[in-house]
C-alpha cells in the first residue's frame, strides 16, 4: 500500500491544459492559482501516482488539493461517480498523460473516486476515494477563498439555478414523440467578457421512461428569447453529456446540431439518469463581442495567449489564456443571454424495435484538445494526422458499427478525415461550411464564422472489426495564425461493447491518441 504525503505549503503545479480539465463539467477543478492555506496531498506517497501500486483512501477538507505526479509513467487521472472500474460507462478524465504533475483542488464537499483508464490498472488497485468535509469558515470566508481561487474574476464556477423546460409538446401525427423545449440559467456578461462556468441544465426526459433520442438541436437567445449571432455572442464550446444536450461549438446551432439517425437508431436514455443536478453539469464557453473592434476579434474568440503565458504554457493560444476582450462599448451593460436545448425524443414501448448507438468523441490532437496553427504563407494546408487501433483501450471481440461522423473545428478549418488505415478506405469526412452574411438578422450565416460541419451517415452501419487501425486527418488554412483550435470527431456506434471484453492491444511507436466519449475516456496507445 502507498502512503499519503501531506504538505502544510502548496506548490505551484500546473495543468499543462486548464482547458482540458474544465471542460469535463466536474465539481473538482485543476487550479494553476496558489493558494497559501491548502494542504497539499501527495497520492501515492514519494512515489507518486504509479500504474504498480494499490492507493489507500484519504481524508480530506474543503480547499485541500491531491498532487498527483506520474512523470515517466504511462498514467491519467479519471473521476468515477462510485467505487467502480466501469470507467468506459462512467469515467470522466480529468488529466492526461501528458498532464503531470496535477493539482486537484477540492472544493467541495462529499465523496470523489479517482482511478486510471489506462492498461486497466483500475482494477489493479489504481482506484480510491477522497472523502471531503466541510472547513470551518464562514461565509465571507469561503467568498474570499473563491476570488482568491478563481483571481477575483467570477463569482464562482458552478452558477446558481437549473434552468427550466417548457411543457414538453405532442407531435399532432405521432402520439409516441414529444419536444422539450430547454433553457439554461441566465449567463449575464458585459461587453468584451467571457465566461466559461458550468451550470446545472433542467431534465428535459420524463423521469422513469425510457426514450429513444430522435433529435437534438440548441442556440443562443437573449432575456427576450431573440437568436443571438456570432457576432455579438460566440460560442467557444459546450461540453457536457451527450444524452442531454449535443455540441461542442458555433456550428452546432439550430439543425446544424444532429438530425434524426436512420430508423430504428437511437440514443437511449433512461429519464431517471438525469434526476441528480450533478447528472446535468455542463461547461459552457462564450465570450461577449460587443464593441469589440474586427481587428481584435481573432485574437479574442481564440483566445491568444500573452508572451508571458505563451512562455508559461507552451502554447500560442486556448481556454487556459482567454481573459477580458478590449470593447468600446459601455462596461456597465449587462446582457442577459441563455443555452436554448430542443430534444425530441420518442417514448419507447416494450413492443418499440430499438438498435441503441452510443456517443464518442475522438481527438486528432493527442488528447491535447487544442492545439496551434501557426502561420506558413507557403502552403495551402496544414495537416495534423495521428492513427493507431480504434479499440485500443477497450478492445472488442466482434465487430462494432459505425453509424454517424460528425466533426468540430474552429475559424481555419478546411475539413476533418477518419480513414481506415488497413486498407486504406476513407470511412468518414466532415467539413466546415463559413457564412457570408454582415446581417445581425441572418443568425447562422454570420460573415466569415464557421457555421456548419457536415456530416455522414450512413443507413446500414459501417462494420468496424477488432483492432481495425484507423487515421484521423485535420486540415486547417494556415495563411494565418489560427490559435488554441480543435480537432474533434463526433461518433455514433453500436454494437460497441463498453465492458471491453477483448485482449489487451500491443501499440508501438508515436501512434499515441485517445478516444473519448461525450462522458467517458479510453485512451489508445
Amino acid at each position: 500500500m502507498h502512503d499519503l504525503i501531506v504538505n502544510s505549503r502548496a506548490t505551484s503545479l500546473s495543468c499543462r491544459s486548464w482547458y482540458t480539465v474544465s471542460k469535463t463539467g466536474l465539481l473538482i477543478l485543476c487550479l494553476i492559482a496558489q493558494l497559501a492555506d491548502a494542504i497539499d496531498i501527495r497520492v501515492g506517497g514519494e512515489a507518486g501516482w504509479t500504474h504498480t501500486a494499490q492507493f489507500q483512501d484519504v481524508n480530506a477538507v474543503v480547499g485541500d488539493r491531491l498532487v498527483f505526479d506520474w512523470a515517466g509513467d504511462q498514467k491519467n487521472v479519471v473521476t468515477l461517480p462510485k467505487r467502480s472500474c466501469d470507467i468506459v460507462e462512467n469515467g470522466v478524465q480529468i488529466a492526461g498523460p501528458l498532464d503531470s504533475p496535477t493539482a486537484v483542488s477540492l472544493n467541495y464537499s462529499g465523496t470523489f473516486f479517482f482511478s486510471s483508464s489506462l492498461n486497466r490498472q483500475c482494477a489493479a488497485g489504481s482506484l480510491f476515494a477522497v472523502s471531503v468535509t466541510p472547513k470551518n469558515e464562514t461565509a465571507e470566508d469561503t467568498k474570499k477563498r473563491h476570488e482568491e481561487e478563481r483571481g477575483g474574476s467570477f463569482q464562482d464556477l458552478i452558477r446558481d439555478g437549473v434552468g427550466n423546460c417548457v411543457e414538453p409538446s405532442q407531435d399532432p401525427s405521432d402520439s409516441s414523440l414529444f419536444t422539450a423545449v430547454c433553457y439554461s440559467p441566465a449567463m449575464q456578461l458585459k461587453p468584451g467578457q467571457i465566461e466559461d462556468a458550468f451550470y446545472f441544465l433542467p431534465n428535459p426526459y420524463p423521469e422513469g421512461n425510457i426514450v429513444g433520442v430522435v433529435k437534438q438541436t440548441l442556440g443562443l437567445v437573449d432575456g427576450s428569447s431573440r437568436q443571438v449571432p456570432l457576432s455579438e455572442l460566440y460560442l467557444h464550446h459546450i461540453f457536457g453529456p451527450s444524452n442531454l444536450v449535443v455540441g461542442e461549438g458555433a456550428e452546432f446551432r439550430g439543425d446544424n446540431a444532429e438530425p434524426p439517425l436512420a430508423e430504428p437508431f437511437h440514443k437511449v436514455v433512461n429519464g431517471s439518469e438525469f434526476v441528480s443536478d450533478m447528472s446535468r453539469l455542463v461547461n459552457i464557453h462564450v465570450i461577449n463581442t460587443l464593441g469589440v473592434a474586427p481587428e481584435d476579434v481573432p485574437r479574442c474568440i481564440e483566445c491568444w495567449c500573452t508572451d508571458a503565458e505563451h512562455e508559461l504554457k507552451g502554447k500560442h493560444g486556448g481556454g487556459s489564456c482567454c481573459s477580458q476582450c478590449p470593447s468600446s462599448a459601455l462596461n456597465t451593460t449587462i446582457n442577459t443571454y441563455h443555452l436554448q436545448f430542443n430534444v425530441t425524443y420518442r417514448v419507447l414501448e416494450p413492443s418499440t424495435t430499438v438498435k441503441p448507438v452510443i456517443s464518442y468523441m475522438m481527438d486528432a490532437a493527442n488528447g491535447s484538445i487544442e492545439y496551434d496553427v501557426v502561420q506558413q504563407p507557403d502552403k495551402q494546408t496544414a495537416l495534423l494526422s495521428l492513427s493507431g487501433p480504434m479499440d485500443a483501450r477497450c478492445p472488442q471481440t466482434s465487430s462494432f458499427g459505425l453509424v454517424r461522423c460528425l466533426g468540430h473545428q474552429h475559424i481555419g478549418g478546411q475539413c476533418m478525415r477518419l480513414i481506415n488505415q488497413d486498407t486504406g478506405e476513407e470511412l468518414c469526412s466532415s467539413c466546415p461550411s463559413y457564412g457570408n452574411s454582415d446581417s445581425r438578422e441572418r443568425v447562422g450565416e454570420e460573415s466569415g464564422y464557421l457555421v456548419k460541419m457536415s456530416q455522414t451517415v450512413f443507413d446500414q452501419p459501417k462494420q468496424i472489426q477488432p483492432g481495425t487501425n484507423v487515421t484521423i486527418e485535420s486540415e486547417y488554412d494556415p495563411s494565418e495564425n489560427h490559435f488554441g483550435v480543435m480537432a474533434l470527431f463526433f461518433l455514433d456506434l453500436m454494437d460497441f461493447n463498453t465492458s471491453c471484453p477483448g485482449p489487451v492491444i500491443a501499440t508501438t511507436g508515436n501512434a499515441f491518441w485517445y478516444m473519448i466519449c461525450y462522458r467517458h475516456v479510453i485512451f489508445l496507445q
